[in-house]
């Protein structure tokens, strides 16, 4: 994992770019002076006291009081993974409390736009546990994994599947109902990059583009609105948009 990853993921957990690069540098050499994080850390010296005081107060490193200068160590990630958890439940199960009767249900006689792969995956991870009868597919290796273990329990429960898979043929793909797509190269080029399929019970549909791991943009709405018609083809259902099937 390179240092840009582990930046991104403390920032989910409350850290700043800056707190991290020092965080990170202190959890791998142990105690320094705040010239030595600096340096270290390329978070510039006028920065580098107030960032510590931040990680301080945030419960993340500690400090000691010496004659020159102070000196200052990573609390084990672990206490911290431990604290953000507990954290995190005890507030997200407040607000499930307090929220319980905010009943927000989309509107999917609409386009909705969804930004941001995170966000993206976790719609169809939601999708996916609805699903009861049906699940139409497209999706690329890269992303499969992502969602693969929503798509095994619909296998498990006798779900209906029609898969298209973007990936390599030697790829080991651990699904029952899956059709393998060749031409990677002009398919990405044809369609400006990675996109994603994704048709539930024949109502609910996720759509667009996965530019990268970070960037991604899809619609989510009611299939009826974009889905001209549909036909069998060789025991599978297949979709029809503007002359492509999709299985």
């Amino acid at each position: 994992m390179l240092q840009d990853d582990r930046v991104y993921l403390l920032n989910k957990i409350g850290f700043t770019d800056s707190e991290a690069k020092v965080y990170l540098v202190l959890l791998r050499n142990g105690g320094m002076t705040g010239y030595e994080a600096s340096k270290y850390s390329a978070v510039p010296r006028s920065k580098i006291y107030n960032v510590l005081e931040s990680l301080v107060m945030k419960g993340f490193i500690l400090y000691s009081e010496e004659e020159c200068s102070n000196r200052y160590a990573a609390v084990p990630f672990e206490e911290i993974s431990g604290r953000v958890r507990d954290e995190t439940d005890k507030i997200l199960n407040k607000l499930e409390e307090l929220l319980h009767d905010y009943r927000a249900e989309t509107d999917l006689d609409r386009f909705w736009h969804i930004r941001e792969y995170d966000n993206v995956i976790a719609v169809c991870r939601s999708i996916l546990k609805d699903t009861r009868s049906e699940l139409l597919l497209q999706i690329w290796a890269e992303d499969l994994p992502k969602i693969l273990e929503e798509i095994q329990e619909l296998e498990k429960k006798g779900i209906r599947l029609g898969i298209v898979y973007f990936g390599e043929a030697q790829d080991e793909v651990p699904l029952d109902h899956c059709c393998r797509h060749g031409m990677l190269e002009e398919k990405k080029e044809e369609m400006g990059g990675r996109f994603l399929t994704l048709v539930s019970d024949k109502k609910e549909a996720v759509f667009g583009q996965i530019v990268s791991d970070a960037v991604s943009e899809v619609i989510w709405t009611n299939q009826s609105l974009w889905l001209p018609w549909r036909r069998n083809v060789s025991g599978m259902t297949c979709i029809v948009i503007k002359g492509q099937i999709y299985i």
